[in-house]
């Protein structure tokens, strides 16, 4: 059982850093368009971000908890923990920074105009990315690292 949740955990995990992987690649270029170009990319490009994003995002914290929970006592357990807290790191750096530009972002969509600090407003947004992706890829090989801990504790029980 415990396996099965593990394997869904990363393949949940990996579909979160994936993600927040694709906007840290689009950052460079994206520092450089007028604005225009970015407030069209920015209000099409990312409608199932928002969907699929906190589903998958949510459920691997979740499932990393229950990991955790489950392997108390273990030498995989504090690697366990610290992977979901890094997720939930990455969450409050996405509330902090990229969910405030994301609402002035969308804004745009209702006026139909764009304010003159709009780079600022972009750098709030695709730094804010960098930063969660941080601590994503932490919690990723955390968590990678807990499923390799528990693997070599149970071939050395057998």
């Amino acid at each position: 059982m415990l396996s099965k949740i593990r394997f869904f955990a990363l393949i949940l995990a990996a579909l979160t850093l994936g993600m927040r992987f694709a906007h840290v690649m689009e950052a460079a270029p994206k520092l450089h368009w007028e604005a225009e170009l970015y407030f069209q990319v920015q209000t099409s490009l990312y409608k199932y971000f928002a969907i699929i994003g906190p589903i998958v995002q949510i459920g691997s914290i979740f499932l990393i908890f229950t990991i955790a929970y489950l392997s108390k006592g273990t030498k995989s357990f504090r690697y366990t923990i610290l992977s979901a807290f890094s997720f939930i790191f990455s969450l409050g750096v996405w509330f902090l920074f990229v969910a405030p530009a994301s609402s002035q972002i969308k804004e745009w969509t209702i006026t139909h105009t764009i304010p003159e600090h709009w780079n600022s407003i972009r750098s709030a947004w695709q730094f804010g990315q960098v930063g969660a992706f941080s601590f994503d890829l932490i919690a990723f090989c955390l968590l990678v690292s807990s499923v390799l801990i528990a693997k070599d504790d149970s071939m050395q029980k057998s």
